[in-house]
């Protein structure tokens, strides 16, 4: 039995009855792309993609990534884990570097942004009290 990515995302299809058209067409991407999915020529698959296709058929992003065993790329064979020679790991990297660094950012924006906005409502505060003592 295929447990490929592709393989999981056509069982799925298949048993919702949803066509290959309707489905693209549903996650934005191309028929053809979806085909090559579906029949292992893509192998590559964006995290954030999987996310849409999980939501989709309403399960779990796990769901497509289990009995997944991918080769380490690096073949790091004397690493500080130990001896890796000849074996498997499973890789969960599913954020890029770029996108973790970008939301770092926003968050750091959004903290200083927060901060403001608690110092411009501080400083209202005191204007309205100011206003309403020097009234009486």
């Amino acid at each position: 039995m295929n447990n490929s990515i592709g393989f999981k995302i056509k069982k799925l299809r298949e048993q919702k009855n949803i066509s290959q058209e309707d489905m693209a067409f549903q996650l934005d991407i191309s028929q053809s792309y979806l085909s090559k999915l579906e029949n292992g020529v893509v192998e590559k698959i964006d995290f954030l993609f999987m996310q849409k296709v999980a939501e989709l058929f309403k399960v779990e992003p796990q769901y497509f990534l289990d009995d997944q065993v991918v080769q380490n790329i690096a073949d790091n064979h004397n690493s500080a884990v130990g001896n890796m020679h000849n074996s498997t790991i499973t890789i969960h990297n599913t954020v890029s570097e770029n996108l973790l660094e970008n939301f770092v950012q926003n968050q750091n924006q959004l903290s200083k942004q927060q901060e403001q906005i608690s110092q411009l409502m501080e400083m209202q505060n005191k204007l309205i009290e100011r206003l309403l003592n020097s009234s009486k």
